[in-house]
This record gives structure tokens, sequence and C-alpha cells, in this order.
């Protein structure tokens, strides 16, 4: 299933990082260049799986470590609002 950003998110990379803001909370937080690409592909659509794909040959991590660890955070920014399934 695929993913996208909340729609009172606003995002921007700086030096790599990037800032988070949820407009309607009222809230900020700040990424790391790992977690802002997963936030970069959650904004175009993309789902776990694909996402842990892009990012082993991206980061050239270990598919299933980076698989559990995808999941946990995509699990987090669901919970925080920040992104949100797309309808099927």
């Amino acid at each position: 299933m695929s993913l996208r950003l909340a729609r009172d998110v606003r995002c921007r990379r700086i030096f790599g990082d990037m800032v988070v803001v949820r407009q309607d909370a009222a809230e900020a937080l700040g990424l790391n260049p790992v977690g802002a690409r997963i936030l970069e592909l959650a904004g175009e659509g993309r789902g776990e799986e694909e996402m842990t794909a892009i990012l082993a040959r991206e980061f050239a991590a270990d598919g299933e470590d980076l698989r559990a660890d995808v999941a946990a955070f995509v699990a987090e920014l669901l919970e925080i609002g920040v992104i949100e399934r797309e309808p099927a």
C-alpha cells in the first residue's frame, strides 16, 4: 500500500537534514538524511517494500535490518500524523 504526506505537513531540506512542520498541530521535528529520504519517498507515493529496496541501493544497507527499521519508522510517522496511507 502506498503512502503520502498528511495534508498539513510541510518539509524543507537544510544541509541534508529535513525540518518537518505539522501545521494543524503546530509541531516541528527534524529528520536525519535517512529519515528525510524515507519521508521524500512517502511523498512520492511509495510503499514500504519499494522504500526498502530504494534505500538498500542508496545507502548500501542490509535488507532485513533495513526492512524492520523502515517499518518501525513508517509506523511512527503514521502514528504522529506526518504521513498517511493512500486509500485503496
